[in-house]
């Protein structure tokens, strides 16, 4: 009996060392720079380890946007004479695919006491009539030296005056009254007028995006404003879509902006991304936005998924000489969304944990004073 209770005292005691120690049995076979090793073995907690490499990193900023036309793109359509607005032969609303040449608006003097164009081309012709019979006659005239060459001038430019302003009215004229063709291919982006309103001449009738760019605006956070000219692409995702667009593959160039100023409605610096149209892409929809910084050589990163916190300071667990795991505490430099830059507290080569971070935690958590755990 004496024997079986000395056997339990000296063997109770080690078991419980083994069961609370946090075990990596295969330290030897981690792989270099980026490769994982997984442990998932019965009786062993779920984790991986990965030795750290010194990599090129680019910085990643999180904020906010929204897509927009490119103002290359936008084309307005103005009133060529004054008249009562009618919609050429079809309804026009925003969003409608127009096609260059289409007929647009009809504009009619109708019965307009001023600004009548029906009247106006009326009078046109007979001023214009009149005009060519004095030219002509001029032109006789002259040759014959019955009249002065100042006089002959007067007369021929009051023709020409005439003519001019008759072709420029006659090329749009129809039936309906003054026709307004469509600039350019795309749709409607803004109708500022409605049917049967009166127009004058030179007025904004509607605006045309022709869908060749598109502009993705970001914000940037003034405290990053020192990162401006650092930064080269974006990748954003839409409210409406699950799909990751990236500058970078959208033929994207970043158009030049400053950062002395922030505008008169927000506190961000504006940046701004000339891209190709996406028919996936809503114009004046908002997206989330991660601008991307240049890559700099030489940078110690680790994946987000090592980090920990506790009281607004970041920690990992390092791998001991005995496959324990050791809780440092590290400072953290910007980010890429995936990896964290480390300014201090680890070194290259060391292995720490990638993934299953929070299981070692809980382990130490629960873990005896006598159990293979280290707290730095």
């Amino acid at each position: 009996m004496k024997n079986i209770l000395h056997f339990l005292l000296v063997t109770v005691p080690l078991l419980s060392i083994s069961c609370n120690r946090v075990v990596n049995h295969d330290a030897a076979s981690v792989h270099e720079a980026g490769e994982t090793n997984d442990h998932a073995h019965e009786n062993e907690i779920e984790h991986s380890v990965i030795k750290l490499k010194k990599q090129d990193f680019a910085f990643t900023i999180h904020t906010g946007g929204r897509i927009m036309a490119d103002s290359k793109d936008i084309v307005t359509v103005v009133a060529r004479s004054s008249g009562i607005v009618r919609f050429g032969g079809r309804s026009l609303f925003p969003g409608v695919a127009v096609q260059r040449s289409q007929v647009l608006f009809d504009l009619s003097g109708e019965q307009l006491a001023d600004g009548n164009t029906d009247l106006r081309m009326i009078q046109l012709k007979a001023d214009l009539e009149k005009s060519r019979a004095n030219y002509e006659r001029a032109q006789s005239l002259i040759n014959e030296k019955v009249i002065t060459r100042e006089h002959y001038l007067e007369v021929k430019n009051e023709y020409e005056k005439f003519l001019n302003e008759y072709n420029n009215l006659n090329s749009s004229f129809g039936s309906s009254g003054n026709r307004i063709h469509s600039p350019a291919s795309g749709h409607i982006r803004e109708l500022f007028v409605t049917e049967g309103q009166m127009v004058t001449t030179g007025q904004p009738l509607a605006s045309i995006l022709s869908e060749k760019n598109l502009v993705l605006h970001a914000d940037l956070p003034p405290e990053h404003a020192k990162m401006l000219q650092s930064i080269e692409s974006a990748n954003f995702r839409t409210g409406y879509s699950q799909k990751l667009f990236r500058t970078s593959e959208m033929n994207g160039r970043r158009l030049p902006s400053s950062g002395s100023s922030t505008g008169n409605e927000s506190f961000y610096l504006p940046i701004y991304f000339r891209i190709d149209n996406d028919p996936e892409l809503i114009e004046g929809s908002f997206a989330d936005v991660l601008l991307i910084g240049k890559p700099e050589p030489g940078i110690l990163a680790v994946p987000n998924s090592s980090l920990m916190e506790e009281y607004g300071n970041h920690y990992v667990f390092v791998e001991d000489p005995d496959h324990g795991f050791i809780k440092r505490y590290i400072i953290t430099g910007n980010t890429d969304g995936e990896f964290t830059e480390v300014v201090k507290g680890l070194e290259e080569d060391e292995i720490i944990v990638a993934t299953g971070t929070y299981n070692i935690k809980l382990a130490q958590i629960k873990s005896t004073p006598h159990a293979h755990v280290h707290n730095h």
